[in-house]
């Protein structure tokens, strides 16, 4: 999209030009269902000569903008901005759904600075400034996306780079941070707002802070139209406070907005629902230094969506990183918490962690050629988990160590998190496996939980019935190659989506014994429908 100065309302792609209200609009793919609702949020209007004046300020190049090419993510609109003089900038404005207001923005900013990849170069968290959005300008991110280089390096390639993100990594691991929260500049705090100060050897000039976690989820829908706070969103400087806010959270939630849902996976009751939460509520007391050794509290900044397009590499050296980009809702939690494989690296439920080395099938050359692709697949990818295991405990040990953490720590805190959404069948089994080795784990006092032979079989089998509702819904998306709103990119045959989307739907009807659920109840809860 090319900004022509002699024709300010218009705009131009490669296709042609636009008016500025294209600009304001949401083009970057469609969506299989509520696809009005869904662009609409995505709307953004804001001041284009006041956004370029800004971008043709920043950095230490001051040359008008010449033109914008215009990018979207789901939840920021991005746009790529060249300068006269040849340099270009990248102007990022987040969507009203992103996240709460002057926080997102806010911290976002606060984190470029801080870990400056790509630099930071101009922002502002209050909507009513002249551009009349929340903007980030920084530097276009150097190299290029991996990608672009993935398919041509070889596998031993492919371990170097991941050899050298987990160095990445754990230089994140390294900075000492007061509390859980959201990393903000000092001055972004206002006078309602909680705030731990970074010790002066991470922060030598004064300027940083952890405030209030900035994450989408401590504000819903209607939540995120205020910065007023119903909940405590912290800073938390403890592991059971961190936990005990989220517990509180979604029993708030569900005593003021309780779900009912026709069909769908068992949720429990909303009595069900309080009574587990408050059972977490006392867990996550209980949870301290004894039984999981600090190294695994330790609050950290980590980037927990590190996907191939978000990972810039050098052009001559793809092996090597440049640039890591969207950094928008990053925050910080303890360690355990946010250690897990890169999203380019696929693991089975199947993987073992540890020093066994994964081997292909010895029959493989009995296989048809579809069968051996498969096989050859998921080993490419364990190999690919076993590099990272190795390169994070070469680099880190406390990040490898966390990876090996029985899962069912992590899983209380996700689960918790999701109780007003979800339910509490996922959260119960795991209190029931903690439940398990409670003295094992040497907890202070008594379980609070105590569950019968008879309870866990019935239990077990709500949770089975979960599983299958949710394997539904992720063939649904790996087979439509979307999301959880149904998107469809922009280079996809909508028309053609849509049709596979009705086919799909009435195979998993016609197999529905396959899931344990009727027919109607997967027409009643298909996500694309």
């Amino acid at each position: 999209m090319r900004y022509l100065p002699a024709h300010p309302e218009l705009f131009q792609f490669s296709d042609g030009k636009i008016g500025r209200e294209e600009l304001f609009k949401y083009t970057n793919g469609r969506f299989l269902v509520r696809e009005k609702g869904s662009c609409d949020k995505r709307y953004l209007k804001f001041d284009v000569d006041q956004l370029c004046a800004v971008a043709a300020s920043a950095g230490s190049s001051k040359s008008p903008i010449c033109a914008i090419e215009k990018m979207e993510g789901g939840f920021s609109k991005a746009l790529l901005m060249s300068k006269e003089d040849g340099t270009e900038v990248v102007a990022k404005l987040p969507f009203s759904i992103a996240g709460p207001p002057k926080y997102l923005t806010a911290s976002e900013a606060a984190v470029l600075q801080y870990f400056p990849v790509p630099k930071l170069l101009a922002w502002n968290a209050d909507s009513s400034n002249p551009v009349g959005a929340e903007y980030i300008i920084m530097e276009k991110a150097v190299g290029c996306q991996l990608a672009k280089k993935w398919g041509e390096m070889e596998h031993e390639r492919h371990f170097e780079f991941i050899k050298n993100l987990c160095e990445v990594e754990a230089d994140l691991a390294a900075i000492t941070l007061p509390a859980n929260g959201s990393l903000y500049f000092r001055e972004s705090m206002g006078t309602g707002d909680n705030y731990e100060p970074l010790a002066p050897e991470m922060d030598p000039s004064g300027h940083f802070c952890i405030g209030p976690s900035c994450e989408r989820s401590w504000f819903g829908k209607d939540e995120a139209e205020s910065t007023q706070a119903r909940f405590d969103r912290g800073p938390w400087p403890t592991l059971p406070a961190f936990g005990v806010a989220l517990a509180e959270r979604e029993i708030a939630r569900i005593e003021q907005n309780p779900k009912t849902v026709p069909y769908g996976p068992p949720r429990g009751s909303t009595e069900e629902q309080l009574a587990i939460l408050r059972i977490v509520k006392e867990v996550f007391l209980k949870m301290d230094g004894k039984i999981l050794p600090g190294r695994f509290l330790w609050p950290t900044l980590w980037h927990t969506d590190l996907h191939m397009g978000n990972i810039y590499v050098s052009d001559e050296e793809p092996t090597q990183i440049a640039s890591i980009i969207d950094w928008q809702s990053i925050v910080v939690s303890p360690l355990f918490c946010q250690v897990r494989f890169p999203e380019f690296i696929t693991i089975w439920d199947d993987y073992e962690l540890g020093s066994k080395i994964p081997t292909l099938p010895e029959n493989i050359d009995e296989m048809d050629e579809d069968d051996q692709a498969i096989v050859k697949f998921k080993y490419k990818h364990n190999m690919m988990g076993k590099a990272y295991e190795a390169a994070s405990g070469f680099k880190n040990l406390n990040i490898f160590h966390s990876l090996r953490l029985p899962p069912h720590f992590r899983q209380l805190f996700v689960r918790c998190g999701e109780a007003w959404e979800e339910g509490i069948v996922p959260l119960r089994t795991c209190l029931i496996e903690i439940a398990d080795v409670w003295k094992e784990l040497e907890f202070s006092g008594d379980c609070p939980c105590n569950f019968s032979e008879d309870e866990i079989m019935k239990y077990q089998q709500e949770f089975q019935e979960y599983r299958n509702h949710h394997k539904l819904y992720e063939l649904a998306r790996q087979f439509l190659d979307t999301d959880a709103e149904g998107w469809i990119a922009p280079d996809d045959d909508f028309e053609e989506k849509q049709q596979r989307n009705k086919q799909l739907l009435e195979t998993c009807a016609a197999q529905c014994a396959e899931y344990g659920i009727s027919a109607e109840e997967v027409r009643g809860t298909w996500p694309y429908s």
